[in-house]
């Protein structure tokens, strides 16, 4: 009868092919549970690599997001406080114009508010010129140029990206598609004086609350009635310019509220997300600990055996199979 018989040689092979798949189990589970990672080559498990490099990726894209997210509610925060600032000092600037026109102040009066008047003009210029992270807040687009400055003549002039510009747009994105618009211009929220014939906003009413101001006391000073009454009249117009100027300011705050609003629904949007992906990236990367470390003894009592078997056949002679 024949009878087929391995060789030697084949043996050995498969010995030798049976040492390495157990090393490499063992050395694979050993990393694992190094690393607490169940994937530690793309060759472990290539569709999961896959998915574990996607997912990382929304988490860095959600990151970013949640910076701009943060960052832009910084400045509109900064936004908010200016222009809740420059409404008070409006509204002083507007208590001292019914005080100038109620017609009973003399001169020595009169010149002591257009002083006050003097001051909150600077400081309104002041707060438009504030600066936020490096950038004019109330540039517009030209967040490196000063928008604001009070020229020899008194005049105040804005540099800034008007409002009538679309380019003046800041915007900032807070998630995939999804962007806010973070900025307003220095001109719709504070106006200008270029000169007696085109002024606006806050700035306008300061400017020529001043210069009525002084007409009325060179009136005055001059016994000029007709000129002091139309002195009077332009200083009466600038209790209207204030009002408008304050409901401007007062539309902007509650537009940017709602922009601050998104931002804080956005952020936790992202929270969730981040705490799904992060779940999710767990259940594809990380190892039970309990678990690897039984499949780490497992493996490591194979490799040890499969050492032993080796060394014990290999130590067999030709006189074993005769």
């Amino acid at each position: 009868m024949y009878t087929n018989r391995i060789s030697t040689a084949a043996r050995y092979n498969l010995l030798t092919a049976d040492i390495k798949k157990s090393e490499a189990n063992y050395v694979r589970l050993t990393e694992q549970l190094g690393s607490g990672k169940k994937i530690t080559n793309i060759t472990d498990d290539p569709i999961a690599a896959v998915n574990i490099v996607n997912t990382n990726r929304q988490l860095g894209q959600i990151d970013t997001f949640n910076q701009n997210a943060q960052l832009a509610k910084e400045e509109l925060d900064t936004l908010d406080d200016l222009m809740a600032l420059a409404d008070s000092y409006l509204t002083q600037a507007w208590d001292k114009a019914v005080q100038a026109n109620n017609g009973t102040y003399g001169i020595p009066s009169l010149k002591a508010i257009k002083v006050e008047i003097d001051e909150i003009a600077k400081t309104m210029v002041d707060l438009a010129n504030t600066e936020f992270n490096d950038n004019f807040i109330f540039g517009g687009a030209n967040t490196k140029l000063t928008p604001y400055e009070i020229d020899d003549n008194g005049n105040i002039l804005y540099h800034g990206t008007t409002q009538d510009n679309p380019e003046y747009i800041r915007q900032t994105e807070v998630a995939d598609g999804v962007f806010e618009v973070i900025n307003t211009t220095g001109d719709k929220i504070f106006g200008w004086y270029n000169g007696e014939d085109d002024y606006s906003g806050v700035m306008g009413a300061l400017r020529v609350l001043s210069n009525s101001l002084q007409e009325v006391i060179d009136a005055k000073e001059a016994k000029d009635p007709d000129a002091e009454a139309a002195a009077e009249a332009k200083m009466s117009s600038t209790l209207d310019m204030f009002s408008k100027a304050q409901n401007e300011i007062l539309t902007e705050q509650t537009k940017f509220g709602g922009v601050y609003n998104r931002l804080e629904m956005t952020e936790s949007t992202l929270e969730t997300n981040t705490e799904n992906l992060t779940s999710y990236l767990s259940s594809l990367q990380d190892i039970d600990m309990a678990e690897a470390a039984s499949k780490w003894m497992q493996a490591q009592y194979a490799y040890q055996a499969s050492l032993q078997v080796a060394a014990s056949s290999m130590n067999m002679s030709l006189l074993n199979y005769l």
